[in-house]
């Protein structure tokens, strides 16, 4: 009998050993196993929707937990701190943003069993799709481009963290223990290749019940996202060979989502932040984050059993009172004074609504409980009082995670050199200056410097800063060092992750570690 995905620590399976024959004669203790699940759309519709949970993931194998994308590549960067209540609160947060990361850091480890995890989920369903009955095959059709297309952003994330890693389209089974990793440049070529090919497959209109399913649009988005990626970090650095696609063609597909898709720039900024603006027309993917847990799980008891936005409370600040907009968290990722003083705070309205100053904004606040903080705190996922969820309030935020937003086709477009690359460079602008608005030119500099203040604490910044060069995110990153922050970004590392030496031994040392660990 085919297992149903089920994970069983090697301790139990000792445990187990003397008792296996009688185990053995007994009816399994679920009516659905493998066999009898993948049978009817219902079935495949359950499936996906685990493929998508894993988005909302952010605690991974015991004592691997805390680790939002968003927060964890942000703390990276030249943009924040660690932050936390002290030195030993989350120290593998501390190492990552002093880069100086051991290699059984919990946070690596996962970040990497997420995504494998949501890569098996997505495999099995792939592999088991076909013997599906479905009354309509549109169905099966949007079901496996979806699963595709999430394969597809897990992968991207994966080896953007760590650079090697094995790739493999199939579940994989004990045999598969010493699978080896496989080179970057077929990792990079395996996510166009699917994505050129399920562009045609995935819907352009997601209706409003089915919000945050992946849209024709979403693929088209990744797909400049992973070119200029692979064009700046992963040719230049892990010597990733081209790709199957050419640069014309890539834009073409983002002005394709600028020209034709039903997403745009909201007028103000504003309305991108906070409960009410999910799914807003700006948002072409983001995670989907709620306040209802399962049942009632969702808590300290079983922690992935939460939908909501972890970076919310993992970034309040400590010792807030009541006050009508704000309520307390746990004061992770604190903003350096570098991207605060970046803001024209007199002309850019994004700065208000990007960066929290407790001082200004009469905020009650515990600086002395609060490691590495500097004044500042990132506010578009600061816990607000008005959205306050109605069950295990610190990890059920309900504030969606954007993935992909318009603003960031406009710029990716702008930076691959579309004729109408200064006007789409403008209306970011524009929306942030409003009357003062100043027109400088769409240089690929000015672009950079626009999209670290146009995505502040979105978890774009550490990755802008590699396709600049090792050279410039250590000089970026290292400046960042202060009095008791010894940041040491090596470039020696070519600013990866250390692959998990867990992962390495449960490999039979199969897996490599990446240089510089």
């Amino acid at each position: 009998m085919k297992r149903l995905t089920i994970i069983i620590p090697i301790l139990g399976l000792l445990l187990l050993a003397g008792c296996m024959d009688n185990f053995l004669d007994h009816k399994p203790p679920v009516q659905r196993t493998q066999d009898n699940f993948f049978l009817t759309k219902s079935d495949a519709d359950q499936a996906l929707y685990s493929v998508y949970e894993v988005l909302t993931f952010h605690h991974g194998r015991p004592n691997s937990g805390f680790h939002p994308f968003d927060l964890i590549s942000n703390v990276l960067s030249d943009d924040a701190y660690a932050g936390g209540s002290g030195p030993g609160d989350q120290p593998s947060i501390v190492e990552l943003n002093d880069h100086n990361i051991s290699v059984t850091n919990d946070k690596a480890l996962g970040l990497w069993s997420d995504r494998f995890t949501g890569i098996y989920r997505a495999n099995l369903l792939l592999e088991n799709i076909d013997g599906v009955m479905f009354e309509n095959e549109q169905d099966r059709t949007i079901i496996a481009a979806e699963a595709r297309f999430l394969r597809v952003l897990y992968y991207f994330e994966l080896v953007k963290f760590f650079g090697n890693v094995p790739l493999f389209e199939r579940p994989l089974v004990a045999e598969d223990i010493r699978m080896p990793q496989t080179d970057p440049g077929e990792v990079y070529e395996f996510l166009v290749t699917e994505l050129l090919d399920i562009i045609p497959d995935l819907r352009d209109v997601i209706p409003p019940a089915q919000a945050g399913r992946a849209s024709s649009w979403a693929a088209k988005s990744m797909l400049g996202r992973i070119y200029l990626y692979h064009r700046d970090y992963a040719q230049p650095v892990l010597g990733a060979g081209p790709l199957p696609v050419s640069e014309s063609d890539v834009l073409g597909h983002l002005e394709d989502v600028i020209n034709n898709s039903p997403h745009r720039l909201l007028d103000d900024f504003s309305a991108l932040w906070g409960r009410a603006a999910n799914n807003n027309a700006e948002a072409i993917f983001s995670v989907q984050h709620g306040a209802a847990a399962l049942s009632s799980f969702g808590d300290w008891g079983f922690l992935n059993g939460s939908f909501g936005n972890w970076a919310t409370t993992m970034s309040g600040l400590r010792g807030v009172g009541f006050h009508p907009q704000y309520i307390a968290g746990w004061s992770f990722q604190p903003v350096i004074p570098d991207l605060v003083e970046a803001f024209d705070q007199d002309t850019d309205s994004r700065y208000f609504l990007s960066i929290l100053d407790p001082v200004e904004e009469n905020v009650r606040h515990n600086a002395d409980e609060m490691y590495q903080w500097q004044g500042y705190a990132f506010k578009k996922f600061q816990p607000r009082r008005p959205d306050l969820p109605s069950v295990n309030d610190p990890f059920n935020w309900p504030y969606n995670r954007p993935v992909v937003r318009f603003a960031d086709v406009l710029l990716m477009a702008a930076e691959l050199g579309s004729t109408n690359a200064q006007d789409y460079f403008d209306q970011v602008r524009m929306r942030a200056y409003g009357d003062d608005f100043v027109q400088i030119t769409a240089t690929r500099e000015n672009i950079m410097e626009e999209r670290r203040l146009e995505f502040a604490g979105e978890g774009h910044r550490y990755w802008d800063l590699l396709r600049m060069g090792l050279d410039t995110a250590a000089q970026k990153i290292n400046a960042q060092a202060i009095q008791d922050i010894p940041i040491n970004f090596r470039t020696e590392r070519l600013g990866l992750l250390p692959i998990p030496q867990s992962e390495i031994s449960l490999s039979d040392n199969t897996l490599v570690q990446n240089p510089g660990y």
